[in-house]
């Protein structure tokens, strides 16, 4: 049996094909690197039943080679996604609050909180401060605790908002597309492949277009909703009245009630159609005829007008001639209002490959978010605003693309409209005398989906049935690796960085405690240099507060939201040790990103240097080693970076 800190360390491993030191996994896991070292000892021992070897390389680290993949990719994939209630996995808080939530949501009686201590092999004082986390996720959807005396404490609030907490909070799922393991501790599984099987039916009658992973998310909020009605928890009437405004939606989601009802025996009020309606809209993709419905003097209008507007006067982006794009952020933004109204919190599989990857379309994307906000007056979550950001990539490769006779290929993509639109024009792009795309569709619809002219099947996710055609699973983003199976790749050179770097600029083995610290003392000297304004700060920090810079790896790349400064360049600087910087993710290398106003046209390059950095750890350990820009400088401007 492997601990939480144990997964950790081999999926570090498993990232890389070199060797890396446990000081440097101990850094990225937020440990000790003595912990690291017996915890690997450990692993060896055990590492057969993975189908791995561990082996230990002097003066170098560790690396992991893999001698039975199959064996590796199922044994390790079922311990990662399998339920342990073991005493070594409830050391992790994160787990302990999960499952105190979990039976909080699910129980309407009082729970002792020496249960939980009983359960979790904690003290009480443990379970005390463990509460304070609950209380935290609690307050964000309206509930909170309610404690009497003598016999516990139990969850006081609105059963729609429970519900809501129960999947986003507690369902917490790696991939979007399969509810894991754990999930089913207290989800029907069998209820909740009959409602699945029932949905896609009653949605393809209607032709209802929804991703893969939406409705992975309504078939869960059905199955949780049996449950809830089983045990005569309802949802009450509501009180905003904008459902009215939706009677197809409403006359489907009694349709989909009906089926339900057939096969459970249960019987559902009103308010729960009501309940599903809603889900309806936060997941349903407009059809033709309703995105030609709505006008610019429309709520979603008057919306992407304005993106159009803020995107063109900040970043210099004119996409008022993209009908495409326009189309494809109208066609997101209703579903994601109805989404933000009713605190559907959507997840987004993609998240930190987006802003990894696409940095400048993710900045681009939190502008529109704030265009969003500021008509509806509710706070765009992340997630969201990371599908924004896909639609804007698309938008942004689709100027690259020159139009050509393309090859015959379907791509079937799980995550939606936004990522299946990406690697649509990634392809085109990159494969352009020798890919037509055919179409691009859900995975859920490649079986009954005619195959006699398609010569090839690229697709996002593993495709378990016998296919007729040859099938290529990819990254939705078409890495390097992706790009040598389709065959041949254009190569882009990586960008001069010396114009970007100044050793005033570069600041070695700071000693600075958090992120604040970090980025008051970076932008104090700029201030001092000339460089920038006494507010930049509070620039730096505002976008830092809107979505955190960290992207793994040891990595930030802090920057203001707007370009402000007179030219592009950046401020590097490197800690004595690592800091946490967001959610447990920590961090030693960081690079203030400062952008001149009006000059965004020219920073592809750049990001791509800048994600090279964050890709190749032999080459980032010896940034973090490097004591003088003078040793700093040759590193960034090597040409081709050992692996």
């Amino acid at each position: 049996m492997f601990s939480k800190r144990q997964k950790d360390i081999i999926t570090v491993l498993s990232k890389v094909n070199e060797s890396i030191t446990s000081e440097w996994i101990a850094r990225e896991i937020g440990v000790s690197d003595r912990t690291v070292r017996n915890d690997i000892k450990f692993i060896q021992k055990e590492s057969s039943v993975l189908g791995i070897e561990i082996q230990s390389l002097r003066g170098k680290g560790y690396i992991l080679k893999i001698i039975d993949r199959q064996r590796f990719l199922t044994a390790f994939g079922k311990l990662i996604s399998e339920s342990n209630t073991s005493l070594m996995n409830y050391a992790d808080q994160e787990n302990r609050v999960n499952h105190m939530l979990t039976q909080l949501l699910l129980t309407k009686s009082f729970i002792k909180l020496e249960k939980f201590s009983d359960e979790l092999f904690v003290s009480p004082s443990t379970i005390q401060n463990d509460l304070k986390v609950v209380r935290e996720i609690l307050k964000k959807y309206n509930l909170r605790l309610m404690n009497r005396p003598y016999y516990g404490t139990k969850v006081d609030g609105d059963e729609y908002m429970k519900r809501q907490c129960l999947s986003n909070a507690v369902l917490n799922r790696s991939n979007d597309l399969f509810v894991d393991s754990d999930s089913f501790q207290f989800l029907n599984e069998e209820l909740y492949e009959k409602v699945k099987r029932s949905l896609i039916a009653k949605l393809a009658h209607y032709h209802i277009e929804i991703s893969d992973i939406a409705l992975t998310n309504l078939a869960t909020h059905i199955t949780i909703a049996c449950r809830r009605v089983e045990e005569g928890l309802i949802i009450e009437q509501f009180e905003d009245g904008t459902i009215n405004q939706y009677p197809f939606e409403k006359m489907v989601a009694s349709e989909i009630l009906q089926e339900v009802e057939r096969f459970t025996g249960l019987t559902f009020p009103h308010t729960e159609r009501d309940y599903i309606s809603i889900h309806l809209l936060g997941t349903k993709l407009l059809n033709e005829k309703e995105l030609q419905e709505i006008s610019e003097y429309d709520e979603v209008g008057r919306i992407v007008r304005t993106i159009l507007e803020r995107l063109k006067a900040e970043l210099n982006w004119d996409f008022s001639d993209d009908i495409e794009f326009i189309q494809a952020l109208t066609l997101h933004i209703r579903p994601a209002i109805n989404r933000l109204k009713y605190k559907m919190n959507i997840r987004n599989p993609l998240l930190n490959e987006i802003k990894t990857k696409y940095p400048i379309a993710f900045d681009g994307a939190i502008i529109a978010s704030k265009c969003i906000e500021e008509h509806i007056k509710i706070e765009v979550i992340e997630h969201e605003i990371a599908y924004i950001a896909l639609h804007i990539g698309v938008a942004l490769e689709r100027k690259k693309t020159r139009r050509k006779e393309l090859k015959r290929v379907l791509v079937v993509c799980a995550s939606g409209v936004g990522s299946a639109k990406l690697l649509y024009y990634r392809l085109k792009n990159h494969f352009e005398r020798e890919v037509e795309i055919v179409d691009t569709i859900n995975y859920y619809n490649l079986v009954s989906y005619n195959l006699a002219s398609i010569d090839l099947i690229i697709s996002t996710i593993p495709i378990q049935e016998s296919m007729q055609v040859p099938v290529l699973v990819v990254n939705p983003f078409l890495d390097d690796a992706d790009k040598q199976k389709i065959s041949c790749f254009l190569k882009e050179d990586m960008y001069q960085v010396e114009s970007y770097l100044h050793p005033e600029r570069v600041f070695i083995h700071q000693d600075l405690r958090d992120k604040f610290e970090v980025i008051n003392f970076l932008c104090q000297q700029l201030y001092v240099q000339g460089l920038v304004s006494s507010d930049y700060v509070n620039l730096v920090l505002e976008r830092e507060a809107l979505a955190p810079t960290c992207f793994g790896e040891l990595v930030a790349i802090p920057h203001p939201m707007t370009p402000v400064t007179k030219e592009t360049f950046w401020t590097i600087c490197t800690l004595k040790r690592p800091i946490k910087w967001h959610k447990g993710q920590m961090v030693q290398f960081v690079c203030l990103l400062n952008i001149r106003k009006g000059g965004r046209n020219d920073l592809d390059q750049m990001y791509q240097k800048l994600i090279a950095i964050i890709d190749n750890r032999t080459m980032l350990q010896r940034l973090i080693a490097s004591k003088s820009f003078e040793e700093m400088l040759p590193l960034l401007k090597a040409p081709k970076w050992p692996d």
